[in-house]
Parts: C-alpha cells; structure tokens; sequence
C-alpha cells in the first residue's frame, strides 16, 4: 500500500510549509497540518488530507476497488496501475488516478468543495467518497465489537464499577472547571482583568494579545473559531498603483477564449510602489525604504477575471505588499510581496514563477481568502 512519506512536525505534512505559531494544527492522532490545509464543508468526520489519501488507499486495497469509479476490479487479469500501484479499471485508466491527483492538490488553503475549479471537483469527490466508506466500515466494526463487550461483561459487573463511576465524575466536573479557565489561545498564558470576549463568538482573549492579532494578521478573524469581523490596513504603503493593460501574448495551459473589446488573451498587472518612509505596520517606522515596479500575468478567463478582482481588493486595502527583507537580493528595508504569490514570468512554468502551473489559480485564490478576500 502506498503512504505519505511524513517530514518532520516543523512543516505542515499536507503542503510542507513551515508552521508558524497559531497555524499548526493537530486534527488526527497521526498527522499535524497547518489551518489552512484543513478540508472544509464535507461530511466526513476526518477533516484532514493526509488520512483521506492514507484511508483511501487503505480501502480501494483491501476491498479491490477502482480509485476513479469506485467499482469493484474484476479478480481476472492484470489492472493497470499508476506510478504508485493503485489499480484501475481499464476504462478509467485514461482519467488518472483520483488519489495521485488529490495528492498532487496539496494546497486549497481554507476552500470549500464548492469553490475549487470544476476539473478538480471530481477528484475530491472521489476521496471523499473513499473516505466516508472506510469511516463507514470503521464505524461498523467499533460498533460490533462494543455490541459483542455487552454481551460477553453484562453479567460481570460488581461493586467496583460504581467507584470507577463516582471516579470519572470528579474527573469530568475536573475538566469542567479547567475549561472554564481557559488560557488565551494567543499566548497560552491564564486569563486576566485584561482579557475581552468577541461579541459575535463569544470567545475571550488578552485585550493586547487580540488586538496584535487583527492588527498583524490584516484579517479580523478569531484566532479559535475563524469568524470573520473585518479587514485591517495593511503593511503596504499606501500611495501606490496598480494598473490593468491586456497583451496578446497567450499564456501556456491556458485555451483561447472570446474576449471583450480592446482585450486580449493575458492580463498584465501593474504594480508601481514608489520610495519612502516605513509606517507604523511596517519593521523601522520613521526609517526610508526602496520602491519597486513589478509585473504579474494572469489568463483574461473567468477564473482570472475572479481573481484580478480579489487582487484589487486586497492591494485597496494595503495587503498585497509588505517591506521587508528581499529573498532575491537580500536587500532590507524594500518592498516585497504579503504571502499571495504572482506569476511574474509568462512562461518557464513555477521555477521561473511562470505558466504554465494548473493549480496556481486555486492556490492564490486560496492564499486571498486566507486574508479574508473571496
């Protein structure tokens, strides 16, 4: 059976980015993922990638079934199989194997089912219905194994189960109690005078330990439940520009569509930050930093068209640049870009931060509303 070969707990085990504070999360008993690999809106109980893959392969293994139509493979024969020997039914063979493209996803960063692209809709699907039939039978045998306990230790019980019972109720009034002195989320540290509750999820913290947050996170969201109650400024300087012109080179990966008048196939963006003084978000307010001019591609179709709108939102609202340290040069004090990637380049595909790149449209639409743009 294939498996995930797992990192260290320093990188999310689903994208293998490094985790930063708040962003780990331990959802399972055997995989610790960043918040924002978590599948959201399904109906199985396992909320995390890394097992539907694992459960997936488990069970398409062990009760011979196709990973693409979910049907039994016939006992005669030889199957083919993909490049991690999960077997197929000769005629879905063409469509991939489901499994390998979920774990070629890697990334949606808080998307729903709902929002992901129509071609890779199908392939969650088909995990999702992978894994709801192994937490089914899961399910089933934890089932028949209590049923079969009852009836075995029914007719065992003495004195002693009432003292394991009184002994478990001091521990729940126990945990009780502890939870209700929670300790901020942010710092960990025991609840004060200080602390404020939010008044729409009721969910209290530190008063400067929340108002760092919304203030360095751009997005006023809970820390513990997401809910979203504004956007802040953010670190970008505010007198930039960002301009919208449409150029005829095609951009690789991408079908030639009908186009509005005066459009073309791409669409360049234009980012013109002139020098000045750091502000108060930015790392030495009151010292001077370097502008730049930097140019972005994205395919003049209706996924691009959603997401040149959700760049406008978030350069309006100072989030798409920061100042700070280049990677490139390592030059302080500059203008770089805030954690939503561009495709600079319009071709040489994601080493040149160019095309063609089939999932860099979900991704950064996955990095924005992660900012609270969607």
């Amino acid at each position: 059976m294939a498996t995930i070969s797992y990192a260290s707990n320093q990188i999310c085990l689903w994208c293998s980015q490094p985790l930063i504070h708040l962003q780990q999360t331990k959802i399972c008993e055997k995989h610790i993922i960043c918040d924002k690999c978590t599948i959201k809106n399904r109906t199985c109980q396992s909320s995390c990638p890394c097992c539907w893959y694992d459960n997936g392969t488990n069970y398409i293994s062990t009760y011979n079934l196709c990973p693409v139509c979910c049907n039994s493979l016939k006992s005669n024969g030889n199957p083919p199989v993909c490049h991690q020997n999960h077997k197929h039914c000769p005629q879905c063979s063409p469509s991939g194997c489901y499994l390998c493209n979920f774990l070629a996803l890697r990334s949606w960063i808080n998307s729903t089912f709902e929002n992901l692209p129509n071609d890779l809709q199908p392939i969650v699907m088909v995990c999702h219905n992978l894994e709801k039939m192994f937490e089914d039978v899961q399910q089933s045998n934890v089932n028949n194994s209590n049923a079969l306990y009852n009836r075995q230790d029914s007719s065992n019980m003495d004195s002693d189960d009432n003292l394991m019972t009184t002994e478990n109720s001091n521990l729940s009034k126990s945990n009780s109690q502890n939870t209700t002195n929670n300790n901020c989320v942010i710092c960990m540290d025991n609840m004060d005078t200080t602390s404020v509750t939010l008044p729409s999820c009721n969910h209290s913290f530190h008063r400067d330990c929340i108002e760092q947050w919304f203030q360095s996170s751009g997005k006023q969201s809970c820390p513990t439940c997401g809910h979203l109650y504004g956007i802040s400024k953010g670190p970008q300087p505010s007198h930039g520009q960002m301009t919208i012109k449409y150029i005829t080179t095609p951009l690789p990966g991408f079908t030639t569509e009908n186009y509005g008048p005066n459009e073309a196939p791409t669409i360049e963006i234009i980012y013109t930050i002139p020098s000045g003084i750091q502000g108060p978000l930015n790392p030495f307010p009151g010292q001077p930093y370097q502008g730049t001019v930097r140019r972005a591609y994205l395919p003049n179709n209706q996924e691009g068209k959603q997401v040149l709108a959700l760049l406008q939102r978030a350069f309006n609202d100072q989030h798409v640049f920061t100042i700070g340290k280049s990677s490139t040069t390592g030059q302080d004090n500059v203008v770089t870009w805030n954690d939503i990637h561009h495709k600079t380049s319009i071709s040489g595909g994601p080493d040149q931060f160019g095309y063609p790149d089939p999932t860099y449209l979900l991704r950064v639409r996955q990095e924005l509303a992660d900012k609270g743009y969607k």
